[in-house]
């Protein structure tokens, strides 16, 4: 009986020490935990970081439509073309840019060009007989401030002695008018034709206005008139009004001639310009009013 106690003693004992070591080797194995959904050291939340992390780094990325290559830089199809620069109406300011006087872009071929006055009274300059740069009128007088309604105004002594004696006989009839231009020298004609230029465009700046060095202006014999009638400025309806009927009746009992008559266009290339009168001398201008010619006619280059 003894011995069988002691059997069943030992046997407990055995199945003790069993227990004890199979719960031993449990908790030592770091794969087999409560759950079994994760790893030891690695939560949840760090888990799904890492996998937003792997998606950001594939949406990033720009796929090969959006990459940057190496057509960034515009090839030659892709360059804006080069501007046209400005146009003809589009000039700049000649005190920026001054036309060289040779008038090479005005599409009007140059006969000859006067570089000195050589005292001829029937010197011609329109659009083909021109004049240089620096051409200047000799006999040159100034013309009183009081008989102008521009100062520092000048004009060959001749023209001004013979519009003296026409304003003094017009004024004896109740007529009143006075100068508002003369003599223009290039670089006055140049801002007058580029700044009508940019306003007007071309075709109409080449009808009123001379070209630098193509001015009729530069000689010294033409005058420009105005007067209250006018507003003071330049009509082409001045003819209408007494003074200007008389000046068109009158002024070539004076030496001067409408130098741009109407109808006469196609001829001096200009419009009818009724307040720009031209000093010939007093037989030249009674034949060329006489005959309704032009001055170009009466020179033979019409």
């Amino acid at each position: 009986m003894k011995a069988n106690f002691l059997k069943k003693l030992f046997i407990l004992i055995l199945v003790l020490c069993l227990a004890a070591a199979f719960t031993a080797c449990g908790k030592d194995d770091p794969e087999e935990t409560p759950g079994g959904d994760t790893l030891p050291g690695v939560s949840d939340e760090t888990d799904e970081g890492s996998g937003e992390a792997e998606e950001l780094e594939e949406t990033d990325e720009p796929d090969e439509a959006e990459e940057p290559d190496e057509t960034d830089e515009p090839d030659e199809s892709d360059e804006p073309e080069e501007p046209a620069g400005p146009s003809e109406e589009q000039k700049p300011n000649p005190e920026k840019n001054p036309p060289q006087g040779d008038g090479s872009d005005y599409g009007v071929p140059i006969i000859s060009t006067l570089q000195s006055d050589d005292g001829n009274l029937l010197v011609l300059v329109n659009k083909e007989y021109t004049v240089g740069r620096d051409y200047y009128p000799t006999d040159m007088v100034d013309i009183d401030g009081s008989l102008s309604t521009n100062q520092n105004l000048k004009v060959k002594r001749e023209a001004y002695d013979a519009y003296l004696e026409m304003l003094a006989d017009a004024k004896a009839e109740g007529l009143n008018f006075c100068i508002c231009s003369a003599y223009r020298g290039f670089s006055v004609q140049e801002s007058l034709y580029y700044n009508s230029l940019a306003s007007n465009g071309r075709e109409y700046t080449d009808k009123m206005f001379a070209y630098p060095g193509r001015s009729e202006h530069h000689t010294g014999y033409a005058i420009d008139i105005t007067s209250a009638s006018m507003n003071w400025g330049l009509s082409q309806n001045y003819a209408d009004y007494p003074d200007g009927a008389w000046i068109a009746e009158h002024c070539d009992e004076y030496g001067f001639i409408i130098r741009y008559p109407k109808g006469k266009e196609d001829i001096t290339g200009y419009m009818y310009e009724p307040w720009h009168i031209r000093y010939v001398g007093l037989d030249v201008a009674k034949e060329i009013t006489e005959a309704g010619i032009t001055f170009e006619e009466y020179m033979g280059v019409a």
